[in-house]
């Protein structure tokens, strides 16, 4: 079956996961896609473009159109290549140091197309067992941290009414150092999980390769030995994070022994110290734990120097990814049809968002968090908004570009002011720039003349500035001016006519006195 096209916002984050991490099955393990779709697009994009970099510097649209074609077959890979270096490889992993990462990074710097870790360790265990032969797992740093909910709860007791909160212990730890973090949440839900996972990688202030749990409600969805399926929402947070998702297989508690070993730490070092006090909020207890915690990464280990905290700053730290710049923040998504006054109705939240008018009547389809929302029309977004405030209902965010002319024109009105009026009138002509003035001081407040002013402006339009300037020169010539005056010599084309001396003016003879013989 012909796989389904990705949006172009699932294309670009593909091709910005695999710029930034170099490996198609880290990139499909970090986003939850197969492997060769990651390929696909990336081959596709390299080909056109010539790297991934300068793919990404492309507009949406051309991108989109250059990318959703039928992508060629990728060159199969050669297993002699692979099978001719097995025997080497086993007597390598008999010396002191080195790993099955180390051989697999020199591997993949000779054979830049070769196997990925997973499948290069797979086929290397099995050739060691086939030998009869045994290999000791050994934990790089900054590779993963080993997510477990304990067994036991903690509570805490409301003041209010003495009802009793039990709460879930999620311990995380990274294993090569030991260093350990334990939070309290109310459940394990898929938000908390989410939340507490989120202050684990704060408080390590860093961010692993990979984050691995075993096979939690919350966090897979489908188990499976090779292949698990994972909450979306922990999906997101990967993204977000730029790390991987792995889950233990199913019955195999060893895959992650160091996490399972820390819970029951946990319990000597934090639960049991923790037994005789009281709680009255979940803030204090988590207070409570992150103190228990310190004492513990503090503690120096038996058998080799240095103590956890230690261990972790001088080596595993270093290697952490950086943060992002804000935390994880939980996507959802909705569909809607676009309204007829080009909105799309969030009814999560009862709001409404605006898209380009042309779309009034599409099948639309939202993606927000708290603080942005997008809406997509097919592949294409058409529309980016930054969140209204969670306090109102039935409001409406509206961009500009989204409207038709004639609403750009009434919503601009609304914001018209004396200068803009004179702005216009200006550039007609001074005559309508003198009758202009004179209807924005015709009215005791001078907002009330504005609608007066936007019809002389109209009239301009329907008669052509030449003639409202006619019209105005003969205004002024009374002295006087309104839209009403100028729209009646428009109408009866009296600016058309030779302007004629006023019937009424007395003729100048020497029986006529001045003004000063009332002096």
């Amino acid at each position: 079956m012909k796989s389904k096209t990705k949006r172009m916002d699932e294309i670009r984050q593909i091709l910005e996961t695999y710029h930034a991490c170099g490996y198609y099955k880290r990139t499909a393990r970090r986003l939850q896609v197969s492997k060769n779709t990651v390929k696909g697009y990336v081959q596709r994009a390299e080909a056109i473009y010539g790297t991934v970099a300068q793919a990404l510097a492309v507009e949406d649209e051309a991108l989109q159109e250059a990318l959703c074609q039928p992508a060629a077959k990728a060159r199969p890979f050669r297993e002699q290549a692979f099978d001719a270096q097995l025997e080497h490889w086993c007597a390598e992993l008999r010396k002191v140091g080195v790993t099955r990462y180390l051989l697999w990074q020199e591997y993949r710097r000779s054979h830049p197309d070769g196997y990925g870790y997973t499948q290069f360790c797979e086929r290397l265990r099995r050739h060691l067992q086939a030998k009869g032969l045994s290999m000791a797992l050994s934990h790089k740093p900054g590779h993963a941290v080993y997510l477990d909910f304990a067994g036991k709860t903690m509570q805490w007791v409301s003041r209010e009414d003495g009802q009793v909160h039990d709460c879930q212990v999620l311990v995380a730890v990274l294993p090569y150092s030991q260093y350990t973090f334990a939070v309290a949440l109310p459940s394990q839900k898929v938000l908390d999980l989410a939340h507490g996972i989120t202050e684990a990688l704060l408080f390590f202030g860093g961010v692993p390769q990979a984050i691995l749990s075993d096979n939690l409600k919350a966090f897979v969805t489908r188990s499976e030995r090779y292949e698990p399926e994972f909450n979306e929402l922990c999906v997101q947070l990967a993204a977000h994070y730029g790390c991987g998702l792995e889950a233990a297989r199913p019955g195999k508690p060893k895959d992650k022994a160091s996490v399972e070993n820390m819970v029951s730490t946990v319990y000597k070092r934090v639960y049991a110290p923790l037994r005789n006090d009281s709680f009255h909020s979940l803030s204090e207890l988590n207070y409570a734990i992150a103190q228990a915690v310190a004492a513990h990464n503090r503690l120096a280990f038996q058998k080799r120097p240095g103590s956890r905290l230690s261990c972790f700053e001088a080596e595993e730290k270093p290697l952490l990814q950086a943060l992002p710049s804000h935390r994880f923040e939980a996507k959802k998504s909705a569909s809607a049809k676009v309204q007829r006054n080009y909105h799309v109705f969030l009814g999560e939240e009862k709001n409404f968002y605006s898209v380009p008018y042309q779309y009034v009547g599409k099948q639309a389809h939202v993606i927000y968090t708290s603080r942005a929302v997008e809406v997509f029309v097919g592949q294409k977004r058409v529309a980016s908004h930054q969140r209204l405030p969670p306090h109102g209902t039935y409001l409406y965010q509206t961009q500009e570009a989204h409207m038709p002319r004639s609403h750009k024109e009434w919503r601009k009105a609304q914001g018209y002011d004396a200068a803009y009026f004179a702005e216009q009138a200006q550039k007609i002509g001074p005559a309508t720039e003198w009758a202009m003035g004179q209807v924005l001081l015709s009215r005791a407040h001078q907002s009330q003349s504005y609608n007066s002013c936007r019809g002389i402006l109209a009239l301009g339009k329907k008669y052509t500035p030449l003639r409202l300037e006619r019209a105005a020169v003969r205004c002024r010539g009374a002295g006087k001016a309104s839209y009403g005056m100028l729209k009646n010599i428009l109408e009866r084309k009296l600016d058309q006519q030779a302007q004629q001396l006023d019937a009424f003016s007395p003729p100048e003879h020497s029986n006529i006195r001045g003004p000063k013989a009332y002096q």
